[in-house]
């Protein structure tokens, strides 16, 4: 994998998880010390994290270091897909989980 995509993969996983805990640019940058063009650099893949910033980036963000690296879900297995879905509800707020069990439970009813 080339660095220029290494980076946008990286900051694409970054931007997902800083959504998924509900957190702005603005306050992902406040929580762990950086200015908002930073984060928006690292997101839009033009920056890499700092080895000294990532377990406070990773901290606010509830997530592994490892799971900033996991690019490609096309190709994984069913368990790896439902291991995935578990690691990112457990990284929600229980608003965020009402709503993802409900579409759930919408989808589960139709048939592909």
């Amino acid at each position: 994998m080339k660095d220029k995509q290494l980076k946008k993969n990286i900051g694409e996983n970054i931007r997902t998880y800083r959504k998924l805990k509900g957190l702005t640019q603005e306050e992902l940058a406040e929580e762990i010390n950086f200015n908002t063009k930073s984060i928006s650099l690292l997101e839009n893949g033009h920056n890499y994290i700092a080895l000294n910033k990532l377990p406070k980036l990773c901290s606010c963000l509830g997530i592994e270091p490892y799971q900033l690296f996991i690019f490609d879900k096309r190709n994984s297995k069913t368990d790896d897909v439902q291991n995935d879905i578990i690691e990112l509800l457990n990284t929600m707020e229980y608003k965020k989980l009402k709503l993802a069990y409900n579409m759930l439970t919408e989808l589960a009813k139709y048939k592909f």
